[in-house]
């Protein structure tokens, strides 16, 4: 029986709302913060109303262009709906000869109109071209060739750099803005998304077990610790491997004295040695003035090891009363992201439940003391984070370090060339231990393919793009497939945002 015109055209209809809401949700996502970013500079006056107007108008017409975000955020979501309708009268056919069941044709439509859209969704965004503006990680030494003895306020090059070498480039006739990658975040986001859901699947047909549920629990404290011990490394040693942007927050949450970074890097690298004057007193030396302290303490052939009173900067000779400053630091640098954050969810609370004409009905005590509570301890997962991190590097190279180890087995230079920033590492990973269970699996899941970002190289030869095309595609056909089929298949905050944007009804 032939399906009425009217049928069709509602079910079309019905299947281009995904369409329209994954568009705006993206308009919003990629032009929200720079525009409130403009309107703060106007309220301040840093920018005059026509200055203003004429970059969020930029901003704006860069944002609707077809090779953009938002776009590629309607290609991927109503591709994957409104794909479903001409697939789906294939697969009945196709379905009809081989006997195959309602729940196959379903699956295969779904993961085929997912696979199609997701890998149009990639091209679109990759056709984008390149604005002409040299990253840091482009423009960072990638060997020791390239930068022969560094001056104490020069960066050393990263030891073991993934990014292309200036001879393949000029080999293959290429500069660097013509490498791909740009994508690689959102395809290792997209990769690890789908293993979980995967992994998911197949745990959960086994049968209950005291040993599963333990793996259960354990395992996104385990994956954060190793996330963050990975991202933390690569902050210290190769900043290249860590997006830009996610570089200025560390730096801007860690709170480091720029010089005491570079001292370490500089030890890692070869070029600050004790005991030996390799005209690096200098770096120290500068600092200690700043905080206080006599030049020489600063001086690595003088002082053997640099104290942790340096380390601290002017805060505390206690390595104790450090670390609780740090954690009051920490705490009150992730209130200021996270209050915001919980008076949008209150004021939607309160137009969700409050009556018309008194909308503060639904703004009770008990709301407010969970927004509150909310706040207290995700800040206080941040300030532990920070605290533990800074703790720990003073155990190893001073506190606790030299006490399991003889000096002449692991030597200070050893500590500090490297193994003092791997005890912070791995000891900052347990501050995930202070926030609410049901948050942990959320903060792993955006630190992990934050961490898998280290393992490859930022941008690579355009020749090796297929590689990233095919597990990007896969990976969201995945997804998305498992989000249609049950939304809680997919976990977490990403799960309940599919979920409302595929809805048709």
């Amino acid at each position: 029986m032939t399906e009425p015109a009217g049928g069709r055209t509602l079910a079309r209809t019905r299947l281009a709302k995904p369409l329209a809401t994954a568009y705006l949700l993206g308009l919003l996502s990629s032009t929200g913060p720079r525009l409130v970013h403009l309107l703060l500079l106007l309220a301040k006056g840093k920018l005059t109303l026509q200055a203003a107007w004429l970059q969020i108008v930029s901003t704006l017409r860069r944002a609707l262009s077809l090779n953009r975000f938002p776009a590629f955020c309607a290609t991927l979501i109503g591709g994957s709906t409104l794909m479903q309708l001409p697939l789906r009268t294939l697969a009945i056919q196709i379905g009809s000869l081989r006997g195959l069941g309602d729940r196959y044709i379903r699956l295969f439509v779904n993961f085929s109109a997912a696979l199609i859209s997701a890998s149009a969704a990639f091209s679109l965004l990759n056709s984008r071209p390149q604005n002409g503006i040299l990253t840091p990680a482009q423009t960072t030494p990638v060997s020791h060739l390239d930068l022969i003895n560094p001056g104490p306020f020069d960066e050393p090059p990263e030891n073991g750099s993934r990014e292309v070498d200036n001879d393949t480039l000029d080999a293959k006739s290429l500069s660097r803005m013509d490498l791909a990658g740009r994508t690689m975040d959102l395809t290792l986001f997209a990769a690890i998304r789908a293993g979980d859901v995967l992994i998911s699947q197949v745990c959960n047909r086994l049968p209950p077990s005291r040993a599963r549920q333990v793996v259960s629990r354990g395992t996104p404290t385990a994956l954060f610790c190793f996330s963050a011990a990975t991202i933390m490394h690569a902050w210290f040693y190769s900043p290249s491997r860590l997006p830009q942007t996610y570089n200025r927050w560390i730096s801007a949450a860690a709170e480091l004295d720029h010089r005491l970074l570079l001292a370490l890097r500089h030890a890692r690298y070869g070029t600050w040695i004790y005991g030996k004057d390799t005209g690096m007193a200098s770096l120290l030396g500068s600092m200690c003035r700043d905080y206080g302290l006599p030049e020489e303490l600063g001086d690595p052939a003088k002082t053997i090891p640099i104290p942790c009173e340096l380390v601290h900067m002017g805060c505390s000779k206690s390595c104790e009363k450090h670390a609780l400053s740090r954690f009051w630091r920490g705490w009150v640098f992730a209130a200021r992201m996270y209050a915001p954050l919980q008076l949008i969810v209150l004021a939607r609370h309160v137009k969700k439940t409050g009556r018309m004409g008194d909308r503060l009905v639904g703004l009770n005590r008990s709301v407010v003391s969970k927004a509150l509570v909310d706040t207290t301890r995700s800040s206080a997962f941040l300030g532990a984070f920070i605290a533990f991190f800074y703790y720990g590097v003073c155990l190893s190279r001073t506190r606790l370090g030299p006490k399991l180890f003889a000096p002449k087995t692991v030597t200070p230079q050893m500590w500090d060339s490297g193994l003092c920033v791997l005890g912070g590492c791995l000891l900052c990973g347990a501050s995930i231990l202070v926030e609410q269970s049901r948050k942990q699996m959320e903060i792993m899941f955006f630190v992990l393919p934050r961490a898998a970002a280290t393992w490859f190289p930022r941008r690579y030869l355009p020749e090796h793009q297929w590689k990233e095309h095919i597990t990007f595609a896969l990976s969201t056909a995945i997804i998305l497939t498992a989000a249609q089929e049950d939304p809680k298949r997919v976990r977490g905050v990403i799960g309940n945002i599919l979920n409302a944007v595929l809805r048709t009804d």
